[in-house]
Order: structure tokens, then C-alpha cells, then sequence
């Protein structure tokens, strides 16, 4: 498979909340995933029970556009739009991110090693006047 075709198979993977799907794109070995609040994983362990959580969930969906992507031979990362929406407690929630993938060829597999959510802040000018 190549990385490009990996990488459709990751975010179809997590768009129909498919673990084991999205497990066989991830290194089991060598894995650094930094959430959009700043926490650290670094085991594939913990990264699929944080998305098995997750993917319990029926709510919420997740649109996906790509913004970058650079690849060689061996390494890619591909930077992602993210609009994440939900509903918390009968209140809407939409968020904007950026998602930096970096899928590196382990024993002639694209598999993802590097994960960082990073949160689109509005500004105020994007906000409007205060009222």
C-alpha cells in the first residue's frame, strides 16, 4: 500500500470509528501522539484506548481537507484540516484544528509514528465586536 493510500485508510478509519482499521496504520512500536490540550502519548496501547473511547460516541463528526503534504521515499507528513463537531451537553460544539501526520516505512509498511493535534484558536477580529 502506498503512503497515500495509507493515509486514506487511516481517516476513513477514524471518520467510521473502525479501530482495528485504524490500529493496522499505526506503528505499534514507535508512536508519539500529542493532543490538541498538550498530553502525551507514546504508546500504541494508550492510543487505541483513547480512540476506543472515543469512537463509543455516535455524536460527534469530523470533516477532514487536506492542506500539505511532503513525502520521500520512506518518511511523509501530511498536515490536515480538521473541523471536529459535537453536541456536550445540548450545546453545539465546532472545532477547528490542524492534524501533522508523519507515517514513516516500517518493514515495508506506511505506518504512523507521529500525531499532533493542534487547535485553531479564534482571534477577535474573526470573533466580531463584543457586544
Amino acid at each position: 500500500m502506498t503512503f497515500r493510500e495509507t493515509l486514506s485508510k487511516h481517516l476513513r478509519a477514524i471518520q467510521g470509528r473502525n479501530l482495528a482499521s485504524l490500529m493496522e496504520t499505526v506503528s505499534p512500536d514507535e508512536l508519539t501522539l500529542i493532543m490538541s490540550d498538550g498530553q502525551v502519548v507514546r504508546s500504541a496501547a494508550e492510543f487505541a484506548r483513547l480512540h476506543r473511547t472515543w469512537f463509543e460516541s455516535m455524536s460527534w463528526t469530523l470533516d477532514v481537507s487536506l492542506v500539505t503534504i511532503i513525502e520521500s521515499a520512506s518518511l511523509a507528513v501530511a498536515t490536515l484540516l480538521l473541523e471536529y463537531r459535537d453536541v456536550r451537553e445540548d450545546r453545539p460544539v465546532h472545532q477547528k484544528s490542524l492534524l501533522t501526520l508523519v507515517f514513516a516505512v516500517r518493514d515495508g509498511l506506511w505506518l504512523m509514528v507521529h500525531d499532533q493535534n493542534t487547535p485553531i484558536k479564534e482571534t477577535e477580529e474573526a470573533a466580531g465586536p463584543e457586544a
